[in-house]
């Protein structure tokens, strides 16, 4: 059980929020919406819950509940009981009435619980806690709220698919009963009655929106396939894929002539239209125009480019509606069929002038011709944020960025600055439904983001120099979460006057999240503008294109459409939601629309007017088929002939999976197809001699290809490769190019002329340095016209025993008739094993029979290894080889037989130990394979001789103090294992160290799980460090708490800032800053004799650490964490303590013993040290039973000079106090003698102090 707790440090007010989690472990089906069946007349949907939590917060000065949903990120209706719900679209046959049918439910009654409303969602612009007032009609009725916990939506048309939301609330609450309906299970059906059968209008259907469709529907595989491959030249469609709307003023014309050519080649139809041909330049005009095009064109655009900044002049301005008398909004003009979500993704360049529109038009055509290779600019995106307690701010930018680090494996670059709050104390946010959200990117969901912000540095400080030191060193993205105005953001500060500091060349594109950045029809420049526009020295500088909000925009609805967006560019940035189609790029234009039905569906049918406010405010500043690489650019491979007869009718290339293959001829596209990795057959129309033909290929982070293929006289021979035929019976006979082979080719050549080729010969060509050519020439003879001759063995070649997998091989065939010469190429996939080391098992059937090698020890080490290539390796051999002195390989070579592609084998070896190996003791192994024709690999392995030193099992869901304390063992060289749960033998480890976390989300010990660690002690003699804020007080006390003779006693909340070590105790000398997050406590903890304190905190004084030696085992318990101390001077770092702590836990521990200082049969004054003093002394006191302490200091007149405790209650032990020879004033004191009195009860003791100069 986990239990999570928020303080708001300062005047030590507390807040508490209690989590109590519900789980199930028999649900119907999987968390969530999953599909049971679907058809053209029905599909049936299952929704479970596997787990929930009821969150105990305070709301208004009274305690109430919170629901918390996995993957449920925004609120409920506001003033409304805040219950989550989750909603997905469907697909509906087309002319088809839905209806939801409930098949079946299984519920629960939760009593006396008391829900919490949805918060009022405020602007960006607001500063302070949520709203939460109750609509009191539905708090004051006595029914379940909401009535109907299941519904569909009206039905609505999406790109031409006919939809409706499914909403489910598997929640229902009383307000008056106080009683919660939980549907743990729930079974419906959406039939479908009437219609067509079929899914979607194949007019409206578009490679470009497909991965946005197939991500919203839930029921997206009921949608067919479609092929969107075809010829546009001749055609007597109208329409187009790309749409671009300009002014009249003629360079306008001009520009956009250059982005339809270069989007035609392509392979997107693009078409340029003024605003005169449309009907003039006001909105109803523009939108009726679109509207047509949507619903009557052929072709009906899936983007459009408006070119031209805002304004009413028909000859450099495009205007735009305005949406609710609020924000200018191009989403209107999106909206095609009136549900306020955008049928055509729209995009703009705000361009006023000739000046401005070759900046931002060569921006990007240079960009995508030209892309930046520097692998910096890839490898250091940036995020900026503003950080405020009651937002999500930091959550957005922040698992952007910790999801470039951990799944892209970028290095972001993080530019912060405070706005409110303290990112230092305070937890992630204080917003509603934060939880959940920490649930979905935090270490228990996506692990984008620690548990604690704490756990991150760099909060603070962000500044404009910053910003443009990142964009200037090279950034392919930066990502900006606060607030904003017409002209910068809030935090960090940066705005149009400092973008006149940036010399970048490698263009970044921006995606700027907050308010106003965006208000292009702001008169002047704004923020986005420019950026935009921006050139440095003459050189194109500054943004490549931006995304920002025309208006003043709401919280926590923004931040959910990043996340939606985000999900589109990168579809594993939310894996549970939606496909990941591998055709799809990084668009941010089409990112601007999918993050916008990301966010209608979040938590339907609530928030509707807060969404839509998103809906119309974010605009994509830029080529609507702007793509961003994310990569440093690589090759394509592509292969086709050099020619084109006349009239052929089709053309084969050969390109990478995925890529879009157009060929184009006079700025027509001819022919589309997506690259497969082998040959394509394109249909085209026969084409004229004389003309060209452009092959242009394009792939997301690859260099655009762009080849130019002449159309001859089909009246001439003309001879190419047709085919082949590979001949390896002198090998596998498997009819690949295996390592190691005797390969012949058979080949076919064809003369695609009108003519016949005669005296035909061919040559055959590589220049991979794995092949050699042996027979590289062969006589075809004649062939006719349009005929073709086949050669079996015509070449051959042999084949290196070290090619590499899986790696197509370039071979040219040059055929010639003495006259012409033609050459044309092939592809050939090499095969080859690839040996790798995967794992090793040690078994002791002759010594304890453990698992593990202990001294003296002669044990069987199994070692596995895989065959991960696509070829077999034959007569495999390994041996393992250490040149340690403690340990003897007794086994030589061992065979490990042939190894087929992609198996795995294993062999055991004899190894010894030697007896005098020490515990713990590392041994670092050699392991290498070899097969026939000279492959081979090598790698290591390491043991532990004895038990491993130690474990860091690590229970706190934060991870706060864990890997710190790993981190010390490697920093140390000491052999030490982590992990998050109880491993099946505890008895492998010497010492534990177990951490159980802070208030946030503190880990609650099982009676079963302390079981285990007091059998541990008992059983193994190992030893325990155990620490934890609330375990010893809060959470119920198991088995092993009794194990470290602890003492609690309460106190008033007192903050941890410095941790001390006792004297005459293994942490002697020692003294930390701790930088724990929620450095708070309300109870310090006591040794019961003979247990003894380690470890105090100073001002107040209050005990933070116990030790006990029960002479089979020994045991430390703090309540403060190890991997949060700072180190400072010597003896005061982390690895020194923890040599002591390991060598007082091993019994060796020299010259300091808990009772060799100090006489616990005595109370008093044990000893003062240094004494003499000039700076502090330490006064040590012994109790030999609880008392009421006074220890104050005297000067030889007798006058008291300062009170070190008063009346303090004790109990008994030995503890260290400071003097720092200041009176009560905190003024020096003059050099000279001065005595320490100790007063228990009646008894007094007195010790002589000397401080000097």
């Amino acid at each position: 059980m986990k239990h999570f707790y928020t303080f708001i440090i300062g005047i030590f007010i507390i807040s508490t929020t209690l989590a109590e989690n519900f789980q199930y472990t028999d649900s119907w089906g999987k968390s969530g919406l999953s599909i049971i069946q679907q058809s053209a007349k029905s599909v049936t949907v299952n929704f479970s819950i596997d787990n929930f939590s009821i969150l105990t917060t305070t709301i208004n000065g009274k305690g109430m509940q919170e629901l918390s949903l996995p993957n449920v990120i925004l609120p409920g209706k506001e003033g409304a009981p805040n219950l989550p719900g989750i909603s997905r679209y469907f697909a509906v046959p087309s002319g088809a009435i839905a209806e939801l049918n409930i098949i079946d439910f299984r519920t629960e009654i939760i009593e006396n619980i008391e829900i919490a409303p949805s918060p009022r969602i405020p602007w960006d612009t607001e500063k302070g806690p949520l709203d939460f007032i109750k609509n009191e009609e539905i708090y004051n009725s006595d029914s379940f709220y909401p009535e109907n916990p299941f519904i569909i939506s009206e039905k609505t048309d999406i790109r031409g698919i006919e939809a409706v939301m499914l909403g489910i609330t598997p929640f229902q609450y009383n307000p008056v009963t106080k009683q919660l309906k939980v549907y743990r299970d729930i079974e419906v059906e959406i039939s479908f009655s009437g219609g067509t059968g079929n899914f979607g209008e194949d007019r409206l259907r578009s490679r470009w929106w497909d991965p946005i469709l197939r991500d919203m529907f839930l029921n997206e595989s009921s949608i067919p396939e479609i092929n969107y491959n075809k010829s546009f030249q001749g055609g007597k469609d109208t329409g187009c894929e790309y749409l671009i709307i300009i002014p009249n003023d003629a360079e306008f014309q001009s520009w956009a002539d250059s982005i339809k050519q270069f989007r035609t080649l392509q392979g997107i139809l693009t078409e340029v239209v003024t605003l005169s041909e449309i009907g003039g330049n006001n909105t109803n005009t523009i939108e009726n125009y679109i509207n047509n095009a949507y619903n009557n064109w052929d072709i009906v655009p899936a983007a459009v480019l408006l070119l031209g900044d805002y304004g009413t002049n028909a000859g450099n301005n495009i205007i735009s509606p305005i949406w609710d008398y609020y924000c200018v909004s191009d989403n209107i003009y999106a909206d095609v069929t009136g549900n306020k979500m955008p049928d055509i993704v729209f995009a703009r360049i705000t361009a006023n002038n000739e000046d401005q529109l070759e900046t931002m038009i060569t921006k990007f055509l240079n960009y995508e011709r030209t892309p930046p290779t520097n692998p910096d600019f890839y490898d250091h995106p940036i995020t900026a944020l503003g950080w405020q307690t009651e937002r999500w701010f930091q959550i957005c930018s922040e698992t952007v960025g910790g999801f470039w680090k951990n799944i892209l494996g970028k290095d972001p670059v993080r530019i912060n600055e405070v706005y409110g709050g303290n990112p230092e104390s305070d937890p992630w946010s204080t917003a509603t439904n934060t939880y959940t959200v920490l649930n979905t990117f935090g270490p228990d969901g996506l692990g984008y983001i620690p548990a604690s912000p704490s756990e991150l540095d760099n909060w603070s400080g962000g500044n404009a120099n910053m910003v443009n030191d990142a964009i200037n060193s090279g950034a392919f993205v930066l990502q900006h979460r606060d607030h904003g105005n017409e002209y910068g953001w809030g935090e960090p500060g940066y705005d149009n006057n400092d973008i006149d500091d940036l010399t970048n060349t490698d263009l970044t594109f921006i995606f700027s999240v907050n308010c106003l950045t965006g208000k292009y029809n702001l008169t002047g420049q704004c923020f986005a503008e420019k950026f935009h526009q921006y050139k440095y020295g003459g050189q194109n500088s500054g943004a490549l294109g931006i995304i920002a909000a025309s208006e003043v925009s709401y919280s926590f609805v923004n931040d959910t459409y990043v996340w939606g967006m985000y999900d589109n560019l990168w579809p594993e940035f939310l894996p549970q939601y939606g496909t990941t189609p591998e055709s799809r790029g990084v668009l941010p234009a089409f990112g601007n629309a999918a993050g916008k039905y990301f966010l209608q569906q979040s938590n339907w049918p609530n928030n509707a007017g807060n969404k839509e406010v998103t809906y119309n405010l974010f605009h994509h500043h830029g080529d609507a088929f702007l793509t961003l690489y994310t990569e440093v650019p690589q090759d394509l491979t592509v292969l086709h002939n050099s020619v084109l007869l006349e009239d052929a009718g089709t053309f084969t290339v050969l390109a990478d999976e995925g890529a879009l293959i157009s060929l184009t001829v006079n700025g027509e596209i001819i022919g589309t197809a997506v690259g497969t990795g082998e040959p394509v057959q394109i249909s085209i129309p026969g084409q004229s001699s004389g003309s060209q033909v452009i092959i242009t290929v394009t792939k997301q982070n690859y260099y655009r290809y762009r080849s130019t293929v002449d159309v001859i006289d089909s009246n001439i021979p003309y001879v190419v490769e047709e085919s082949f035929v590979i001949n390896d019976e002198a090998g596998n006979n498997d009819g690949k190019m295996d390592y190691g082979e005797s390969i012949s080719l058979d080949i076919t050549l064809q003369n695609i002329g009108a003519v016949e080729a005669n005296n035909v010969l061919a040559t055959l060509s590589t220049q991979n340095e794995f092949i050699t050519i042996t027979d590289g020439s062969e006589t075809f003879g004649t062939i006719e016209a349009e005929g073709s001759v086949t050669i079996e063995d015509a070449f051959a070649f042999d084949v290196d025993y070290l090619i590499v997998d899986n790696e197509n091989i370039l071979f040219d065939i040059t055929a010639t008739d003495g006259i012409d010469t033609w050459i044309s190429q092939i592809i050939i996939k090499s095969h080859a094993p690839v040996l790798e080391f995967v794992d090793f098992a040690i078994a002791d059937p002759a010594g304890n029979n453990n698992g593990r090698i202990d001294p003296g020890e002669t044990v069987d080490i199994t070692v596995s290894v895989i065959n991960s290539g696509s070829s077999d390796a034959f007569n495999v051999l390994g041996e393992i080889t250490s040149s340690d002195p403690y340990i003897s390989i007794n086994t030589g070579l061992l065979s490990y037989g042939d190894m087929t592609a992609n198996t795995t084998s294993e062999q055991t070896y004899s190894v010894t130990a030697d007896p005098a190996t020490p515990e713990g003791y590392q041994v670092s192994y050699d392991f290498n394979i070899s097969g026939d024709g000279g492959i081979n690999a090598t790698d290591s392995f390491v043991t532990v001789i004895g038990k491993i030193t130690a474990l860091v099992l690590d229970l706190d869901t934060e991870n706060q103090s864990g890997p710190g304390i790993f981190e010390t063992f490697e920093n140390m060289d000491i052999y030490a294992e982590y992990s998050t749960d109880f491993p099946e033998d505890l008895g492998l480890y010497k010492n534990i160290f177990v951490c159980l976390g802070l208030h946030f989300t503190n880990y609650e010990l099982s009676q079963e799980e302390g079981q285990l660690l007091k059998d541990y002690l008992l059983n193994e003699g190992g030893n325990i460090w155990m620490e934890g804020r609330l375990t010893w007080k809060d959470d119920p006390q198991t088995p092993v708490h009794e194990m470290f003779n602890i003492e609690v006693e309460d106190q008033s909340m007192f903050a941890i800032y410095d941790i001390l070590g006792v004297t005459g105790t293994l942490s002697e000398g020692t003294s930390f800053v701790y930088d724990g997050d929620t450095p708070v406590c309300n109870y310090e903890i006591l040794p019961e004799y003979p247990a003894f304190s380690v470890f105090n905190i100073q001002d107040p004084f209050y005990g933070c650490g116990v030790a006990y030696n029960e002479g089979n085992y020994r045991t430390i318990g703090t309540t403060f964490e190890f991997g949060k101390l700072l180190d400072g001077a010597s003896p005061s770092t982390k690895a020194e303590l923890m040599q002591k702590i390991l060598s007082w836990f091993d019994g060796t521990l020299t010259g300091i013993d808990e009772t060799s200082f100090i006489d616990l049969n005595k109370t008093g004054i044990s000893d003062c040290f240094p004494n003499p003093f000039s700076n502090e002394t330490v006064i040590i006191i012994a109790l030999t039973e609880s008392s009421n302490v006074n220890l104050k200091i005297y000067n030889l007149q007798g006058e008291l000079v300062t009170t070190i405790l008063e009346n303090k209650s004790l109990k008994n032990g030995t503890y260290d106090f400071i003097w720092d020879g200041n009176n009560e004033k905190k003024s020096k004191l003059p050099a000279g003698v001065y005595f320490g009195i100790l007063q228990t009860g009646s008894d007094y003791d007195t010790h002589k102090l000397i401080l000097m100069d």
